[in-house]
């Protein structure tokens, strides 16, 4: 069999070319890329979709990370659990943003922001909310809850209509108090 000469070795095919190229760069790529799943969708029901416009439907299992939007439907809930153990149920007619979240499990340093835009949210807090209270946030068109570890519901009306409360002994019906 004759030996391939140099010219010979370089008129290969695009083929082989491109193969080549291809296991160089991977050779030169980190092995397993970083983990950006913020938790994972444990419990869908209904109508639940990831992103804005029409979105994509969101199945058990699948990944949650910072960034994304959350859309349930008239019938739609969907519960997840995030890194720290942090346990979030969105309920029907809903959308809120998973804005910012980080959690190192080696020094349990890290933050939440969830903005609810509409609908509600039920959140029992995992180890960020115990041990970085003042960086766990959940966020509504008119209020800001600080959270001290615990378990609790938060609604959002995207048009809040006035509020009439009862204040020693008079009603009142004051506007600029909202849901």
């Amino acid at each position: 069999m004759p030996a391939l000469s140099a010219r010979r070795l370089f008129r290969t095919s695009p083929a082989v070319v491109l193969a080549l190229a291809a296991s160089v760069a991977a050779a030169q790529s980190p092995d397993i890329a970083p983990d950006t799943r913020a938790g994972t969708f444990k419990q869908v029901q209904g109508e639940v979709r990831l992103g804005g416009g029409d979105g994509r439907a969101v199945q058990p299992g699948e990944a949650v990370r910072a960034g994304q939007r959350i859309r349930t439907g008239k019938d739609g809930a969907a519960s997840m659990v995030l890194k720290d153990g942090t346990v979030m149920v969105i309920g029907p007619d809903s959308t809120a943003d998973l804005s910012q979240y980080r959690f190192d499990s080696t020094t349990q340093e890290g933050n939440l922001l969830v903005e609810l835009l509409q609908g509600s949210v039920r959140v029992v807090t995992g180890l960020l909310a115990r041990v970085n209270p003042e960086r766990f946030k959940v966020k509504t068109p008119t209020a800001v809850v600080g959270v001290r570890g615990t378990d609790f519901i938060v609604e959002a009306n995207p048009r809040p209509e006035p509020l009439y409360y009862y204040l020693r002994h008079h009603w009142s019906d004051d506007s600029r108090l909202r849901r």
